[in-house]
């Protein structure tokens, strides 16, 4: 009886050991295994994009300023009216310019007279002397230049547009007294609106003239506006250490203002073919950047392989990858953050195919 007790004993503890070890070795093949999600690579063509702010600006943003003195005698446009070039603006008053002709006009026939009866004296006569003749041919060119200075400034008193433009500003009003130099109104040319923005100085030798630029404002509901640059500045700015870079807007655009504010992205490089990942599937390891890849160990199990990789350009949230992954590799994608070299893995379905099942 008590050789059967102590047999049974024995029995039960070799079952209870063998089921711990059959637990064991489960709990370990449980954490030793990882299930992630793959994706094959496969080169494809990768650009990388410099976004910038830009603003609107006219080549024709003037401010008109008086070039004689008067009083502002009126105005025949008022502030957002449109002008053709040479139509007038404002007018100033020209009554004290007019008697000054009127007295130059005088004094300058009465120099004319003189002058010509000392010429005809002297050359046909030989009456007079030569330095008579000479002072009254200089007193009439002096009076004659004079009277043309007066006829122009007149002809200033009367301020025209010199070119296509909408009246921004009205700076000086009716009435008031303009001088020289006074800025009289403010003129914006309606045409050949264009962006103009600074590029920093490490891309000087990657952006061209011709180079298509992506464009977008805030405001704007249509689609983004593709246009070539029109110009690319040949010197670096101290301050900023950006050179400019202009693009032309299209001329029958009516809705851009001078100093909007415009986005722009600008393409830095281009290749055909290259190795493009997540950066979020890179990690760091002893000082080197390594991917996980699908590899096989003992058994023949999958298992995740630690894979050194030197990076290259990078945009977003996306790489380029110079050397240590060639097509067809499977890198590891999700679930690789929890990964150890050697590590056993199962690769399961990813959740974009799922979702595209469902939907089918």
């Amino acid at each position: 009886m008590i050789k059967r007790l102590i047999l049974t004993g024995i029995l039960g503890l070799i079952l209870f050991a063998g089921c711990s070890e059959e637990q064991q070795s489960a709990q370990e093949e449980l954490v030793k295994t990882v299930n992630v999600e793959t994706n094959e690579i496969q080169k494809q063509p990768f650009e990388r994009y410099l976004k910038l702010v830009g603003t609107v600006e006219a080549p024709n943003d003037v401010r008109i300023s008086a070039e004689v003195s008067g009083r502002i005698e009126k105005y025949f446009v008022e502030t957002g009216d449109d002008v053709k070039q040479g139509e007038p603006i404002l007018k100033i008053d020209d009554s004290q310019l007019i008697r000054e002709r009127e007295r130059l006009e005088a004094v300058t026939a009465q120099a004319k007279e003189n002058y010509e009866r000392l010429k005809r004296l002297y050359e046909q006569d030989s009456v007079g002397s030569e330095i008579d003749y000479l002072n009254a041919k200089y007193n009439y060119e002096q009076n004659k230049a004079s009277l043309e200075a007066v006829k122009v400034n007149i002809n200033k008193t009367t301020v025209k547009a010199p070119f296509d433009a909408t009246v921004e500003n009205i700076l000086l009003e009716q009435g008031e007294m303009a001088t020289p130099g006074a800025v009289l109104v403010r003129l914006i040319g309606t045409k050949n609106l264009k962006i103009s923005t600074g590029v920093p100085s490490i891309y000087s030798d990657v952006v061209k003239r011709g180079d298509m630029a992506q464009i977008w404002f805030d405001f704007q509901q249509a689609d983004t506006l593709q246009l070539p640059i029109s110009f690319v500045g040949k010197s670096i700015s101290p301050q900023a250490r950006t050179f400019e870079v202009e693009v032309k807007l299209p001329p029958e655009a009516s809705d851009y203002k001078v100093d909007m504010i415009a986005n722009l992205m600008i393409r830095t490089l281009e290749t055909d073919e290259s190795v493009i990942i997540g950066e979020e599937f890179v990690y760091q390891n002893d000082g080197q950047n390594v991917v996980y890849i699908v590899s096989e160990g003992a058994a023949g199990k999958k298992v995740a392989k630690m894979r050194p990789v030197q990076l290259g350009a990078s945009y977003k949230n996306e790489v380029v990858i110079e050397s240590g992954l060639t097509s067809g590799d499977q890198l590891i994608t999700v679930g690789s953050s929890f990964l150890q070299d050697s590590m056993r893995i199962t690769i399961v379905e990813s959740r974009e195919s799922r979702i595209a099942e469902k939907n089918l």
